[in-house]
């Protein structure tokens, strides 16, 4: 059955009665169903049914990307960046897991970006054209230009990402965050800056990373931990035995070590999306140890309630933190 021909039957250019026939055939034509189910994954990873254009243009658009599916990478690439000439300049891609392919547009004559954002609690991963990959944390955001990978590789972030470089010794890897610029070869590192923190941090894996502000400039290496204060504009590094507190998340995995609640604030309505308060200021103190895995928000929270001095209440996505004692 020509591809095009399937788009019918999710565009809804069909009556009822020839869509219930079709979904029949579905069922005991296993080719067909291969089909129809490649067709719907192609149609909607490329956002075809949001974009305001001529539903004969979307389909002229799908069926040049079918006809050259044999070569998927550099189509796909291609595929998209026509689609940006008709699209909006970001995509939002909110669900985990998720990734997600985009090249330049050869037919633009200026700069055109990409920015991709990760909702409160979720967790979204990108592949960038140079094969590197990208986890983007809740309330996380990400932004490279569409000829990324031909003049350079920047990206800019908001939030936190932990990355896997591919190597290119000829072309730096650079992100960008608040006043700082992060440069690499190739290697895998966390990098943490939220607007409304008052400090970026930069966790190294392995590989190495040079570090700049305006003023100072520093080198960190693998299972150092580097913190730059916005207000004062001082870098200060730290020596991790190990990496997990700060890179673990990726994997769904919350790790907090000697923590106070104060400090495990922001973390927890980002990674449950939920408003944390404090009923007194003797309770921000309290400090935890422990590993959440992907608990739902009431066995997480209970976690908290097991120590003699915290107690907790919560009301819809608003959970409020007490002093016991």
């Amino acid at each position: 059955m020509d591809p095009v021909e399937i788009i019918k039957f999710l565009t809804d250019e069909v009556e009822e009665k020839e869509k219930s026939a079709f979904f029949e055939r579905l069922k005991k034509d296993k080719q067909l169903e291969k089909d129809f189910l490649l067709v719907q994954k192609i149609w909607r990873v490329a956002q075809l049914h949001k974009i305001d254009i001529s539903l004969t243009q979307k389909k002229q658009l799908f069926n040049e990307f079918w006809e050259k599916r044999q070569k998927p990478d550099k189509v796909l690439f291609s595929f998209t960046s026509k689609i940006l000439r008709y699209a909006a300049i970001f995509i939002l891609l909110i669900s985990l897991p998720v990734v997600f392919f985009l090249g330049k547009n050869q037919g633009f004559s200026h700069e055109t970006y990409t920015n991709i954002s990760c909702a409160l609690g979720d967790k979204t991963e990108i592949s960038l054209p140079d094969s590197s990959k990208v986890s983007l944390n809740s309330g996380s955001e990400l932004i490279f230009n569409n000829n990324f990978g031909e003049k350079g590789r920047q990206v800019s972030l908001k939030g936190e990402a932990f990355f896997s470089v591919a190597k290119d010794k000829h072309t730096p890897f650079v992100v960008k965050v608040n006043e700082l610029e992060v440069e690499v070869l190739g290697t895998e590192f966390n990098l943490k800056a939220y607007p409304e923190e008052e400090k970026v941090s930069v966790t190294l894996v392995e590989g190495s990373l040079k570090v700049s502000s305006d003023n100072q400039r520093t080198i960190i290496e693998p299972n150092q931990k580097l913190v730059y204060d916005k207000q004062t504009q001082a870098m200060t590094k730290q020596i991790l035995s190990d990496t997990a507190a700060e890179t673990e998340w990726k994997d769904g995995r919350l790790v907090f070590r000697n923590e106070s609640l104060a400090e495990l604030e922001l973390k927890l309505e980002r990674w449950f999306d939920v408003d944390i308060y404090f009923a007194d200021d003797q309770v921000k103190t309290k400090r935890f140890t422990g590993i959440l895995e992907r608990e739902s928000i009431l066995e997480a929270i209970s976690y908290f309630g097991y120590s003699k001095y915290v107690g907790y209440t919560i009301n819809g996505n608003e959970i409020t933190f007490y002093s016991k004692n």
